[in-house]
């Protein structure tokens, strides 16, 4: 799949997301549609000419603009997504070479399941079981 910038940006993946869940006023007309979503309008000023150019985000007018999300830019979300739980699977799938070596099981499985959900990295988790379970309260 053809992707037509290079991979997005935390920010430019967010964006991407809630134009997913719906069309947004253009920024100028309402930034607080923005803020109420924990977007910097500032931040979102700076971001959104590029993902216009690329295609990714169109602005419709009529009554002030909208923005909406393209074909091209929902695959270019669903490629990052993709690419994120890749990452993800092979960081579990590397995760059991380490339950392998013997970790206890309540904390392999509590290092397993924060690692499987994104919430840790491979190297956090594997610390946690080398650690044996030390360290509960990160989260």
């Amino acid at each position: 799949m053809l992707v037509p910038i290079d991979p997005l940006s935390p920010l430019q993946q967010r964006l991407l997301r809630e134009l997913d869940l719906c069309d947004l006023p253009a920024l100028d007309t309402a930034p607080e549609s923005y803020t109420a979503r924990g977007l910097d309008t500032g931040e979102v000023r700076d971001v959104l000419p590029g993902l216009l150019w690329a295609g990714l985000v169109e602005k419709r007018n009529g009554s002030g603009g909208t923005l909406r999300l393209t074909p091209l830019g929902a695959a270019a979300l669903r490629a990052e997504e993709c690419d994120e739980l890749t990452a993800r699977l092979s960081a579990v799938v590397s995760f059991a070479d380490t339950v392998s070596l013997g970790a206890a099981p309540r904390a392999a499985g509590y290092a397993l399941a924060r690692l499987a959900e994104g919430t840790w990295s491979l190297e956090e988790a594997q610390s946690y079981v080398r650690d044996g379970g030390a360290g509960s309260d990160r989260s």
